[in-house]
């Protein structure tokens, strides 16, 4: 079996968020809501790319091989900005 070339990562990041209760909140609902709800995603992907902007990771990846070609598909696929990310490490 041939091994793939992706690392594994866990990071933790911030991401947006709103509230799915109900569509209408008074001032001291949204302010409160805001100061109690965490937007902390932890997450562990395989890193496809990443730079100084932008880590792309996969959450799936299939690897497929021919007697011409390697044939990589990825799926799950989320761009974070680097400025989001709180926690970053390569897996074992």
């Amino acid at each position: 079996m041939k091994q793939n070339k992706y690392q594994k990562v866990y990071f933790k990041w911030a991401d947006t968020t709103s509230p799915i209760e109900k569509t209408w909140w008074s001032k001291r609902e949204a302010i409160e809501w805001a100061e109690n709800d965490s937007f902390w995603v932890e997450q562990i992907g395989f890193l496809v790319k990443s730079t100084k902007k932008y880590i792309l990771v996969a959450g799936h990846i299939n690897i497929t091989y021919s007697e011409e070609q390697k044939i990589e598909t990825l799926g799950a696929l989320i761009k974070i900005p680097t400025t989001w990310i709180k926690d970053y490490k390569i897996l074992k």
